[in-house]
Order: structure tokens, then C-alpha cells, then sequence
């Protein structure tokens, strides 16, 4: 395959109007000034605040349901139209639940998984797919989570999803490296969020879990989206079928040190 610089014009960011998924939008729309971007999301949520920053020609919103196959279709038929290409793809569509596993429901069960890993796959296939048929090049950035790594109690449905996407993220890597496309994941540990900040007001997490991670502190949207930059850049070109864990040292430690 070439060698030659893969340069980003439009790429496509699920689950792009809010949280993580806007931050990434927003990191590689200020970092690439002639980039477009595709926003696949349920809600139109903070697009307003990219057009204000960057001009309303630069993003446009498409609502999509990750987990209907024939909505990723359409919606991705409706960015190609709208730029007659893209490079890139950040799937970072999802959400998350705490329940115990014993009263998951079927249902909840079902719109987890299928968001987080029938979403993933749609929105992978049909990248692919366009790049395959067209002959193009193109970079992916999956959306992985820390929780799958370790028992996590009443994350479940979530973990195993996650879970899921590694498996996604490797498989693909592998089968579309001959076609110049490479498949990478990020894999973010506690980030200051809102639903983060929820978690905290309601009890469900513990604030001292920040002294579980190396650094002892909760990592920022902003250092998720520099990852995702990374990964869909030319400094990662070489970079295909990795997890990129960024939790400020929260696996590889995971319990309170004391110094003394």
C-alpha cells in the first residue's frame, strides 16, 4: 500500500454531539483547519457550540441510532453525499448503566450490546466498506473502556460489551491491513464527565477511586481526544490492531498506596 501522507478531510465521529465523542470533534477540528466532520448522534446535543467556534459549514448532524443497521446506512449515505468522501472514523457512540446483573433485564441487556457492540460493527462495516469499494485509504478509532479489564460489579452488560469491541477493533485491523486500513481503539479509564460527576453526587462512585490510579487524579475529555487524534493520524501509521489505554495509570495499579 502507499506510503503517502493520509490526509483528513471529513471524517465521521458517532455519538459526536456530546461527551467524549464531542471532545474528539472538537480537539481535531481545531487541530486540522480544513477538516469536516459528520456528527452521528441520537441528539443534536452541543453542535451549536462547534458551529460557533469553527462555522456551521465545517459539521453537520445526521440522527442515528448506532444499533439500527439501516440508520448507519442511511446516515453514512447522507455524509458521503455531503462531502463525497471521508478518511475517518471515531465510533464513540454509547452510555453506560449500574445495575445489579441478577435484575438486568433482557431489554437492558440487549440495548447495551447493542449499542456499544452491534453500533461499533455497523459503523466499522460500513467505513470499510466505502474504503474497500473506492480503493481508498482510511483509519478507525474505536471506543473501548478500562471496565472489561477487571470485574467490575453492576457493569455487566458493559464490560462484556467493551469487551466486545477489542475483539472487533484486533479482527478488523487484521482482515483490512492489506487495503491500507487500520482499526485502533482507545481505551479511556475514569474521565471528568458529567456522567462521572453524577456518579459522584448520587454515592455510586466512590470519590476516593481517584487514589487508585498512578497519577490520583481523573483524567480530562480533552486527553481521550488527544489519543484519538494520535490514532487517526500519520503518527500512527504503522499503529494498527492496538488498544491505547489512557486511565492515568489506573489498571496497572488499582489499589491505594501507602507512601510511608
Amino acid at each position: 500500500m502507499s506510503l503517502e501522507p493520509l490526509k483528513h478531510e471529513t471524517i465521521v465521529i458517532t455519538g459526536g454531539t456530546s461527551g467524549l465523542g464531542f471532545a474528539a470533534a472538537q480537539r481535531l477540528m481545531r487541530d486540522w483547519p480544513d477538516l469536516h466532520v459528520a456528527l452521528l448522534d441520537m441528539k443534536e446535543g452541543r453542535i451549536e457550540e462547534l458551529h460557533a467556534e469553527f462555522g456551521a459549514e465545517r459539521s453537520k448532524f445526521w440522527k442515528t441510532d448506532v444499533s439500527d443497521y439501516q440508520s448507519v446506512q442511511d446516515s453514512f449515505a447522507g455524509a458521503i453525499a455531503w462531502r463525497g468522501k471521508f478518511s475517518g472514523l471515531t465510533a464513540a457512540a454509547g452510555f453506560a448503566t449500574n445495575k445489579a446483573s441478577i435484575d438486568t433485564t433482557p431489554e437492558e441487556w440487549r440495548a447495551m450490546v447493542g449499542c456499544h457492540l452491534d453500533g461499533t460493527f455497523f459503523c466499522n462495516q460500513a467505513a470499510g466498506r466505502f474504503w474497500i469499494k473506492n480503493k481508498s485509504r482510511g483509519a478507525i478509532v474505536n471506543f473501548s473502556s478500562v471496565s472489561h479489564i477487571f470485574g467490575w460489579p453492576r457493569r455487566v452488560s458493559y464490560a462484556a460489551s467493551k469487551a466486545g469491541i477489542d475483539s472487533i477493533t484486533r479482527t478488523l485491523a487484521v482482515e483490512w491491513a492489506e487495503f491500507g486500513i487500520r482499526v485502533n481503539a482507545v481505551v479511556p479509564g475514569y474521565i471528568n464527565t458529567p456522567l462521572l460527576e453524577e456518579g459522584i453526587r448520587s454515592g455510586r462512585v466512590d470519590p476516593n477511586i481517584r487514589l487508585m490510579h498512578a497519577m490520583e487524579r481523573f483524567g480530562e475529555a480533552s486527553e481521550i481526544a488527544a489519543g484519538v487524534k494520535f490514532l487517526l493520524s500519520d503518527d500512527a501509521s504503522y499503529i494498527t490492531g492496538e488498544m491505547l489505554t489512557i486511565d492515568g495509570g489506573f489498571t496497572p495499579r488499582r489499589i491505594p498506596w501507602n507512601r510511608d
